[in-house]
């Protein structure tokens, strides 16, 4: 008989928990295997418990250790996890935000229950990047201009200002302020972070 999924969630709303947790026992193939009410208890039930569960779903705003936090901290220490994202939260730079973290999936807490079995399903699979009842940015709606992307592009590839500057005819203060401009309308904030951001958007 196949092993049930295992799922670890962590939600500092006591309702979202509680139901979260009864959607998850209701569903055939799934198994509650802890709920927490922060991050930093999530982590810290992680890093003792032998038996590890196959994934962990996390609301981003939670008091202390956010969900970006978080994932960042079940990434230094179980590389492999699957983590999934679950929230009311559906601009996409808070899906920059845990795609840069190192989270496996984003879903809307108001997703039908067979979206949610699905999505989970798709994750353990080891899919690309899975998100759900987020509307897909139209061409438009692009955080990036053409030349920003451009300059990502070369920010990913690990160049400096200078070379930024020499490789493209402008100066090295322009470069910089694209830089800025970059990080800014992203809403992130270190190399790692872009470089992410990049690989999923299909910059490089």
């Amino acid at each position: 008989m196949k092993k049930p999924v295992r799922i670890f969630v962590a939600d500092d709303h006591r309702l979202m928990l509680a139901g979260l947790a009864t959607l998850i026992e209701s569903i055939d193939g799934l198994a509650l295997a802890g709920k927490f009410s922060s991050g930093q208890e999530l982590v810290d039930a992680l890093n003792k418990t032998v038996n590890t569960p196959d994934i962990c779903i996390v609301d981003i705003e939670m008091p202390g250790m956010d969900g970006v936090e978080t994932v960042k901290k079940i990434r230094l220490t179980h590389p492999r996890m699957k983590i999934m994202a679950l929230t009311m939260h559906n601009e996409w730079h808070f899906v920059n935000r845990m795609i840069a973290a190192g989270a496996d999936g984003y879903l809307l807490k108001n997703v039908e229950r067979d979206v949610f079995t699905a999505s989970i399903e798709r994750v353990l699979k080891g899919e690309e990047f899975v998100t759900e009842g987020l509307i897909k940015p139209k061409a438009g709606d692009e955080p990036l201009s053409d030349r920003e992307r451009e300059i990502l592009r070369h920010i990913a590839a690990g160049r400096s200002n200078k070379e930024i500057a020499d490789a493209l005819f402008i100066s090295a203060r322009t470069a910089d302020t694209h830089r800025t401009n970059i990080k800014r309308k992203l809403k992130l904030s270190t190399l790692s972070q872009l470089v992410e951001y990049a690989k999923n958007s299909g910059i490089i």
